[in-house]
């Protein structure tokens, strides 16, 4: 038999090596009278196993690996932490106007209070850490909010411990843009993953 004939039968012999050769390959090379080189010989045995490799040899193999599945659990869970941080933070923009009642109250002692609070944990807790997982532009316009975010809090303390009321208003309005702004660079994934339509 020919070089090629025998590397086929050796293969159907051999179902470990995990290929099946058809019998109309086998047939074709019994019935080939066509003298070949080694090197042809390679090649047309290489060309008729790569026809019958399994699926799992493919580049795209099929199936995921015990640590491809780990690390997408970990995308995943992290994904929804973000988007859960993004969804508070749309919340608690909506509630900066419990600074203004507090001024138009005179209660500034509360209100210094709570812009204390919101530095402590609204920005840093919530709106720092997401900035950090951000990627790319987003990441750097992520971190300068949170730079103005830290300042439009200081500046309501600032007026509070003042007393000066009648400025809370235009401060506590520019803390709601800013958080507003960074709602916006909530990744578009999170909203496609996460996020619930209209019904």
């Amino acid at each position: 038999p020919s070089f090629v004939s025998a590397t086929l039968f050796a293969l159907a012999a051999c179902p470990a090596a995990g290929v099946r050769v058809s019998r109309p390959a086998l047939a074709h090379v019994r019935a080939s009278s066509v003298p070949q080189s080694r090197r042809e010989a390679l090649a047309a045995a290489a060309a008729l196993v790569g026809a019958s490799a399994p699926a799992f040899a493919e580049k795209s193999k099929g199936y995921m690996t015990m640590d491809e599945y780990n690390k997408l659990k970990a995308r995943e869970a992290k994904d929804q932490r973000l988007y859960g941080q993004f969804e508070a933070l749309r919340t608690r923009a909506s509630q900066t106007s419990e600074f203004n009642k507090l001024a138009e109250s005179g209660d500034f002692s509360k209100l210094s209070e709570l812009s204390r609070g919101w530095e402590a944990t609204i920005r840093k807790e919530l709106l720092e850490a997401a900035a950090k997982e951000l990627e790319g532009e987003a990441k750097q316009k992520g971190q300068d909010i949170n730079k103005l975010v830290l300042a439009d809090l200081k500046g309501i303390d600032k007026l509070a411990k003042a007393g000066a009321g009648d400025e809370v208003p235009a401060a506590s309005a520019s803390l709601r843009q800013h958080v507003l702004d960074f709602v916006a660079l909530e990744p578009q994934r999170l909203q496609d993953t996460f996020g619930v339509g209209d019904l």
